[in-house]
């Protein structure tokens, strides 16, 4: 039997919910449409529209309510997922479910519950969903203390045709120039740590998510500051060191990352924050290094930097735990698509 799911997020090029898109395009059987709900990366906001979030109020200003209900009457699904907007309103989901949508869930790759991304046109629709996605352990309680039918654990994912081993002539010259790489947003923490490498003598660049953040003022002068990169460059980048760096990010109380499995899975040797959710999926010592502290930072790059054979190891040995244990996007979209399905 054919199910069709219309799949209402951001489409740029590298977003992970264009990969999700992707990966449920992939299943036999089910018949996955792409709605763009206009997001892009790096879009300018207006004051009026800084305040409103502050307010947890935002401003639709994508319309992204209307979009949503021209698709669903043009297209009929069976089943609606909305990724990760904040603006969909109770009468908008109260309209789709009118339509006959036997299926309206809700996926969130942060901290869902976090005051910062937790806006109020979301809290109050968090009932009407029939399930929502959270790759969070910590959400499972939080969302069905909030009214939740069903909350649904779905874990971190890499896709399977970006994230990949690159080889020195697809890299070019930058392939394995530096000591360390960090491909990601800033934040205090993770910005003196990355000094603290520097000044230990370790050769470090740094593709910033967010320009503005990452000043050169903040960082030690030897660390190469670049653009930020997404989708193809990201994994390119990610080839310019022979250690990639996985910080989590404390303000969503991050224990494993989306970052853990696209670096893992492109076969570059890691070095993580260590937590019970990295050592549950990769093995501490033989498919990644983890770190508590800045000086066990250091350490963990200088062994790795200076040590060919044990760096081939871990990073051999990442990818193939990768691809052993369903990290992939695909498997991930088949796991919620049963999910999805079930009483149906």
């Amino acid at each position: 039997m054919s199910v069709k799911l219309l799949y209402f997020g951001p489409q740029w090029t590298g977003s992970t919910s264009l990969q999700r898109l992707h990966a449920f395009q992939q299943i036999d059987g089910l018949e996955a449409i792409g709605v763009d709900c206009g997001a892009d990366v790096g879009a300018k906001s207006t004051l009026w529209r800084r305040v409103r979030w502050k307010l947890r109020l935002p401003v639709d200003a994508l319309r992204e309510n209307e979009r949503l209900l021209d698709a669903v009457a043009a297209h009929r699904p069976d089943i609606v997922l909305v990724d990760n907007s904040k603006v969909i309103a109770r009468e908008t989901l109260e309209r789709i479910r009118r339509s006959g949508v036997s299926r309206l869930v809700y996926y969130s790759p942060d901290d869902i519950v976090a005051r910062h991304n937790l806006s109020l046109p979301l809290k109050w629709t968090l009932p009407s969903w029939d399930i929502v996605c959270t790759t969070k352990t910590f959400n499972i309680p939080e969302l069905a203390a909030l009214g939740v039918p069903r909350p649904f654990l779905i874990g971190k994912a890499f896709d399977p045709q970006l994230h990949r081993p690159m080889s020195p002539e697809q890299v070019g010259p930058d392939y394995e120039r530096y000591d360390a790489v960090f491909v990601g947003d800033w934040e205090q923490q993770r910005c003196a740590s990355i000094n603290a490498l520097a000044e230990a003598g370790c050769a470090v660049v740094v593709f910033g998510a967010n320009i503005k953040k990452w000043r050169r003022s903040r960082l030690h002068p030897s660390i190469d500051l670049r653009m930020p990169a997404y989708g193809e460059d990201y994994v390119v980048a990610l080839h310019t060191a022979k250690v990639a760096l996985c910080f989590l990010r404390k303000i969503n109380r991050d224990r494993i990352t989306q970052r853990t499995m696209e670096i893992a899975a492109s076969a570059r040797p890691m070095v993580a924050e260590r937590t019970d959710e990295h050592d549950a999926h990769f093995a501490h010592g033989r498919e990644y290094l983890g770190f508590e502290s800045d000086s066990e930072l250091v350490q963990r790059v200088r062994s790795l930097a200076q040590d060919d054979s044990l760096r081939m190891s871990i990073a051999e040995s990442a990818r193939r735990r990768c691809m052993a244990s369903g990290y992939s996007t695909a498997e991930r979209a088949r796991q919620m698509l049963n999910a999805f399905l079930e009483g149906k």
